[in-house]
């Protein structure tokens, strides 16, 4: 008996312990990280195709110092100077993550608490599909290969650790079995187990991406009115619709500091401002689920799909790629449905080959999504590419219960859990396709020193900043950008943000939102600056007013500004012009500089001046 209860037990609670194991192995084994100094390190940080991470890590360091409270306004005391910046107008669902990321930060340091966060953004996701696939009546064997193959699916590597609420998409394997509820007889019960469950996962969707909302919204809705065409009953619509309106409660709640603020302060329509063009770049591609990561393990893929990178015309965000077991379900479920349908079977088309027709159909490139945002101004969704995740989940599901299935059979009874060797052969074959296919190359030594010299020239520079500055003192920051997704040539949109995840105690411009009349004097004091300025072309110079500078300068100190913080990357004379500039005005001390050369500090203290002011 208490043989049997440790088997039991074994047999419930092994798979899980083994894919933490192995997925944690995965992600360290795919980002070099093997102590607790890199474990400290990030993972990424100038590189211009995951430069979002500057952001990612401001929110969080907002979270640690405690001004990162879910339904409360938002306001970064250390942003935004002289005021404390507004981070209200963006309508960010993802409170409760941010927040969480934020208390990792506190506990482990701001690039372990990230790193950490994204081990457990994996972690979950293959957790979360296994329970799922097992109450989806699969074998052990093809719930746990399943579960592995989205636990590390290349889309979750790739998001990985810039954009932090596209990697957690561990929510969405839940989607499956409600999808599988409202399509099927009898459908959802209202009041039933199934009923509150199904609302439950919807209502924790919607504190989520809301990508991943927006699917589990379209095909509950779709599923449920083609079973109310069938069967004209009108309870099991009904509650589709319930879990409908507890993903839309949960979203709403999650903007409940977005919209009373508006409702306080007024409306602002330069908040979030997004091009209809990207919804064609950023359109699901059905080839692109076929193209490997550039950083692909193998060499014969790696360079595949470097040499598609530099023709294709349109580019996602590199994060489609199915990978081979994904692929192979994929084409299986395909060739399931159209033999199906040539056979004159088409009640027997699988509804999963349905349900990933229709995302193709709505968001590939010029799809149903582009129409509509084309008609309608509705741009919100542009990245279609990331329901290539969704396609992923559906089919892996599908491909496991398919095999579970056959796996029954040929063990001829229900109990076909207790599978034979060649089964455990064929998963565990899979399994390490898996591994060797879809965990990334590492980083190169080469690569992790130079994010790390990065990362310390920074906090040297930060410090060396600290230093020179008194407490609480204002850093105005040049050139002056929009906040958020507003990058300028040589500067991307949160690179302002450097200084800011490494002091304690000074103050930045940069950080409020746009749009509101508040923030408009920075770029009316940079037009001011170099009003009048010329271009020296013999000695590659930018020559700047003196009048002008004197009165923009003396504005800024006015304010209470004590330094200049100059990205030299976003002057065409690499900030040489300005330098010379505040020379000429008394300002002779010499710039701080970081180790890297492209950011600078000028403190506003001219010739005879005493020490800097005390600024609140």
């Amino acid at each position: 008996m208490a043989n049997n209860r440790a088997e039991n037990s074994l047999l419930t609670w092994g798979p899980f312990a083994l894919l933490i194991f192995i997925v944690g192995i995965a992600w360290c084994s795919a980002n070099g990280v093997w102590s607790a100094g890199a474990l400290s390190r990030p993972t990424a940080y100038l590189e211009p195709e995951k430069s979002d991470v500057i952001h990612a890590l401001a929110m969080m360091k907002m979270a640690a110092n405690g001004e990162w409270w879910p339904l409360a306004w938002k306001q970064a005391a250390d942003l935004g100077a002289p005021h404390a910046a507004n981070w209200n107008d963006w309508p960010l669902v993802e409170e409760l993550q941010v927040a969480v990321f934020g208390l990792l930060a506190r506990l482990f340091g701001l690039f372990a608490g990230l790193n950490l966060a994204m081990v457990a953004g994996h972690v979950l996701a293959a957790l979360v599909f296994y329970a799922v696939a097992r109450v989806s009546d699969c074998t052990l064997p093809w719930a746990f290969t399943a579960a592995l193959a989205f636990g590390v699916c290349p889309f979750i590597f790739a998001q990985s650790p810039y954009h932090i609420t596209c990697a957690w998409v561990w929510q969405v394997p839940l989607f499956l079995p409600v999808w599988r509820w409202v399509s099927t007889e009898p459908g959802i019960a209202p009041g039933s187990r199934r009923f509150w469950v199904a609302c439950g996962i919807g209502f924790l969707t919607g504190l989520h991406n809301p990508y991943f909302t927006n699917a589990l919204c379209q095909l509950t809705l779709l599923g449920a009115g083609l079973q109310f065409l069938r069967t004209r009953r009108w309870p099991p619509l009904l509650a589709a619709l319930a879990v409908i309106g507890a993903a839309a409660l949960a979203f709403a709640l999650m903007n409940v500091d977005t919209w009373t603020y508006r409702l306080a302060n007024g409306s602002n329509s330069g908040a979030l401002v997004r091009e209809y063009k990207w919804l064609e770049i950023y359109g699901l591609k059905v080839k692109d689920l076929f193209i490997p990561p550039l950083t692909h393990r193998w060499d014969a893929l790696a360079n595949f799909a470097t040499a598609h990178r530099q023709v294709a015309p349109l580019l996602d965000e590199g994060a489609s790629y199915q990978g081979i077991v994904g692929l192979a379900c994929l084409v299986a479920l395909v060739a399931t449905a159209v033999r199906d349908m040539v056979s004159g079977r088409e009640k027997q088309v699988p509804m999963e080959a349905w349900q990933v027709l229709w995302l193709v159909l709505m968001f590939t490139t010029g799809g149903l999504n582009a129409l509509f945002a084309a008609t309608t101004g509705f741009t919100m969704f542009r990245g279609g590419c990331r329901y290539s995740v969704v396609i992923l989940a559906i089919t892996l599901l599908w491909a496991a219960r398919a095999l579970s299935a056959r796996q029954r059979t040929a063990s001829r009874g229900p109990s076909g859990d207790t599978a034979d060797w060649r089964v455990l052969a064929a998963a565990a074959v899979t399994c390490l396709v898996i591994v060797a296919d879809q965990i990334p190359r590492a980083p190169t030594a080469e690569e992790a020193s130079v994010i790390t010299r990065a990362v310390d020239g920074d906090r040297e520079f930060a410090a060396t900043m600290e230093a020179a500055l008194p407490p609480g003192a204002m850093v105005f920051q040049l050139p002056v950008m929009d906040f958020p997704e507003a990058p300028i040539p040589g500067v991307p949109p949160y690179d302002h943000f450097r200084p800011y995840l490494f002091t304690k105690n000074l103050r930045y411009s940069f950080g409020s939102m746009k749009g509101r009349e508040r923030e408009k004097w920075q770029p009316a004091l940079q037009a001011k600056l170099f009003e009048g300025a010329t271009i020296d072309q013999q000695a590659g110079v930018i020559r700047i007013n003196r009048g002008n500078a004197r009165a923009a300068v003396d504005e800024l100190r006015r304010l209470g500004f004590a330094a200049i913080y100059v990205n030299r990357n976003g002057f065409p004379d690499r900030g040489r012009g300005l330098e010379e500039a505040l020379v000429e005005l008394g300002y002779t001390a010499a710039p701080l500089r970081n180790s890297t050369g492209d950011l600078a500090c000028i403190v506003l203290r001219a010739d005879g001046d005493g020490p800097a002011p005390e600024t609140p």
